[in-house]
């Protein structure tokens, strides 16, 4: 369990934005900051364009030498229950296959479009299978630069609590009223594994 006074680090797998190899859309300048602004909030940044690239990262995030990076932040471009890949989609229950049983304690921030606009029920299997503490990401298509300067304050404000069953009430509390105040265009969700 990460404390409140322990930095929670990220561990961020961002797929391709554009096809065209010019542009360089990426989320990582926000770790970045973070980073600089709190030193002790390290992460990882690995670019992840395929299925298999994916698959091998996220069996990396689950083993024990990245416990101390809590937040797995998977940016990718998405619909309702998948993300894109350059080589085709994955559903969110394939992804919580791949982690079954190994996220206590930590959760999972899905910054894709509308990936989460799905029924609650699903979001729960998600969490169930996983056993993460919450996953969290948007309803909607939602505006580049929007989304991200949000999920800059996202990932700031997720430091503030211990990820715990305790700590994850404020964090969501917390969420849901940055998304509902400044950012209610973006529908931002968060499921916890207390919610029925």
């Amino acid at each position: 369990m990460r404390k409140a006074n322990d930095f929670k680090k990220v561990f961020c797998l961002e797929g391709l934005w554009e096809s065209n190899l010019k542009n360089n859309s990426s989320v990582e300048p926000v770790l970045s900051l973070l980073n600089k602004q709190y030193p002790r909030m390290n992460y990882i940044y690995k670019d992840c364009a395929t299925k298999t690239e994916l698959c091998f990262y996220l069996k990396k995030w689950v083993q024990k030498t990245y416990d101390d990076f809590p937040i797995l932040y998977l940016a990718f471009h998405g619909e309702e229950e998948i993300i894109h890949l350059s080589d085709g989609a994955m559903k969110i229950l394939e992804i919580a296959e791949l982690l079954k049983g190994s996220c206590k304690n930590r959760i999972i921030v899905f910054s894709s479009c509308s990936t989460l606009n799905i029924d609650k029920k699903l979001i729960k299997s998600f969490i169930k299978i996983t056993e993460c503490l919450a996953v969290c990401g948007y309803r909607s298509d939602v505006d580049w630069v929007k989304s991200t300067a949000f999920e800059l304050l996202l990932l700031e404000g997720m430091q503030n609590n211990e990820f715990s069953g305790r700590g994850i009430e404020p964090i969501k509390n917390y969420l849901l009223e940055l998304g509902n105040n400044s950012f209610s265009d973006l529908k931002f969700s968060i499921v916890t594994y207390k919610e029925k």
